[in-house]
């Protein structure tokens, strides 16, 4: 495709020249919060038009603040340049595919941006088990 790809971690710190280049930069959500944080002085962060959140179910668990932040930040760098970004969520299980598409400002009508894909399409087939374990502390999931 011709695509340039681009590692930011905290391993990984590239020159400014080749994130600018980059069409497709791959980061952890700690990073890219780090990033966002100074969007005025990084013309690449004003650039972004798509990401991507792989296992956005994790909003519920220690890394959820920091997606939410990302996203929150995305959507406002987003108002404020006129450029618009497309926010991408991933999730091999989700229970409440609406309200995260809500809060993401997808349309969550049937073809329009929220694809909440049934077990039967898998190409390998899935098994559901629930079990129920007492206790008295319940930790609410996304």
């Amino acid at each position: 495709l011709g695509l340039t790809v681009l590692e930011l971690t905290g391993d990984v710190t590239p020159d400014m020249a080749a994130l600018r280049r980059a069409d497709i930069i791959i980061t952890t959500p700690e990073k890219w919060d780090g990033v966002t944080r100074s969007w005025q002085r990084r013309d690449y962060v004003k650039l972004v038009r798509v990401v991507i959140i792989d296992e956005i179910h994790l909003l519920g668990e220690d890394r959820g603040p920091v997606l939410e932040v990302i996203v929150s930040r995305m959507r406002y760098i987003s108002s404020r340049t006129g450029s618009q970004c497309r926010l991408l969520g991933l999730s091999t299980a989700l229970a409440n595919a609406h309200d995260l598409a809500d809060w993401l400002g997808i349309d969550p009508r049937p073809g329009r941006g929220l694809f909440n894909f049934r077990p039967s399409v898998r190409p390998v087939p899935m098994e559901v088990h629930i079990r129920g374990f007492p206790g008295q502390h319940y930790c609410p999931r996304i």
